[in-house]
């Protein structure tokens, strides 16, 4: 990942460091199951766990000659013990350690990602609350529809991104697993309980069935939990897009002391944290398709998957928790303009009235539904073309004929009617999540 989008978290754990500890890790539990099993002597367990170290740079000397990497790396590892090295890797494949580890790595990305997501639904939960009572212009099509709640659009996405955790961890119980089933995963030249003994060790699942690999369905699992989260963070971002616009300017994102908008044209606030974050979530959901195809390999095994990992964790993790982060601090510092917001209801002057007039006939008096729509539809083009109060142009054109009482007609015109269920909606959604 390049160091503008790299999180310092992120490249540590899946820098070459951390993946041949880990991989030594592995190799280290999986003699001290086989000590328990009675197969190797403790003493040269001790030795190898007191002697074992990485050294990366010989590791890749003999690389050079093997072409294999973890062939260079036990060999690497062996030249740092006496006899007792003839129990590294007893009755393993390659993939028993690079899965393993790898599935330990992206359980420690997992832990970070949760993280960020949590701090996420604080954050918007808190921006629901606060602006909960704010009507606002609602948009169908890109068009005025009837006013709603600010506060609602928070409180989607709040529901939204603990949907998106739950998926998560649903995805996390299938990918955190250790595998160390051997060569074609039928564990002839390992005993199923070294398996059980590294997992607890590592605190990791247990991969129930394997090849001589961990199957890519839970690798395509979790890179489809991660696209789909990238989806939500641009469908935000998206929303604050649109809200920004200068001609409508409802919702801004914050523009700091000494900010700069654009190169050549002074006046200009763009929303760039928001494109930001759209462009990276595109690139987060690119991965999709080449993890579905990597499920798709020969027999017990082959490594058309091995490359392209190499580059999709890493950079999928790095990209998911930057764009976590800048929507958490896009969200926190979004300007509400108060005055845009109503300036846009009072300019429909009453027109989002319409299906309130249309339902509480047809709740309350003996009319069609075409009647009472086709009248109402005039209205509203002729309030429209003429620029004139809607309630006017429906009493100019006999709305008595329907509603008798004046005092009923204006009841019907109270803005606050499209918040009345905003209430139990909050309380539907919280008590949700406890």
């Amino acid at each position: 990942m390049i160091e503008r989008y790299g999180i310092k978290e992120i490249e540590n754990i899946w820098s070459e460091d951390n993946k041949l500890n880990i991989w030594l890790d592995v190799e280290i539990q999986v003699v001290n199951a086989w000590v328990k099993l009675g197969i190797i002597p403790e003493k040269d367990a001790k030795e190898i766990c007191s002697k074992a170290k990485v050294n990366r740079q010989r590791m890749l000397e003999i690389e050079e000659e093997t072409k294999h990497d973890v062939v260079a790396f036990t060999r690497m590892i062996s030249e740092t013990l006496s006899s007792e090295k003839k129990w590294i890797h007893l009755g393993l494949t390659s993939t028993d350690i690079v899965d393993t580890a790898q599935n330990k790595m992206i359980q420690q990305s997992n832990i970070l990602l949760e993280e960020v997501l949590n701090k996420m639904t604080e954050v918007l939960k808190q921006k629901a609350i606060e602006t909960k009572d704010i009507i606002i212009m609602g948009r169908t099509h890109g068009m005025y529809g009837e006013p709603t709640s600010l506060g609602l659009k928070f409180l989607l996405w709040f529901d939204e991104i603990k949907r998106q955790l739950e998926r998560l961890k649903l995805a996390r119980k299938q990918i955190e697993v250790a595998k160390i089933s051997g060569s074609m995963g039928n564990y002839a030249n390992l005993e199923i309980e070294v398996e059980e003994f590294v997992a607890n060790k590592m605190n990791l699942n247990i991969d129930n069935i394997s090849t001589q690999v961990t199957q890519r369905d839970r690798h395509a699992f979790l890179i489809s939990v991660i696209a789909n989260i990238a989806s939500t963070l641009e469908k935000i971002s998206t929303e604050i897009r649109h809200f920004q616009r200068s001609e409508v300017q409802e919702i801004c994102e914050g523009f700091g002391i000494g900010q700069k908008g654009s190169s050549s044209m002074p006046h200009k606030k763009n929303p760039i944290s928001s494109e930001n974050i759209c462009g990276l979530s595109r690139y987060a959901r690119s991965f999709v398709n080449a993890a579905f195809e990597n499920n798709v390999l020969w027999h017990e095994r082959d490594i058309s998957h091995s490359s392209n990992e190499r580059l999709i964790f890493p950079d999928i993790y790095n990209i998911i928790i930057y764009v976590s982060k800048r929507m958490n601090t896009t969200i926190n510092d979004l300007v509400i303009n108060k005055d845009k917001i109503d300036l846009h209801i009072n300019e429909q002057k009453g027109l989002f009235f319409s299906q309130r007039i249309l339902t509480y006939i047809l709740m309350n008096y003996d009319f069609s539904r075409e009647q009472v729509y086709d009248f109402v539809q005039k209205c509203t083009l002729e309030a429209q073309s003429s620029k004139r109060d809607f309630k006017e142009v429906l009493i100019e054109n006999g709305i008595k004929n329907f509603i008798a009482e004046q005092e009923e007609i204006d009841n019907l015109f109270d803005i606050n009617f499209f918040l009345r269920n905003v209430e139990k909606m909050f309380r539907r959604v919280m008590e949700n999540y406890g």
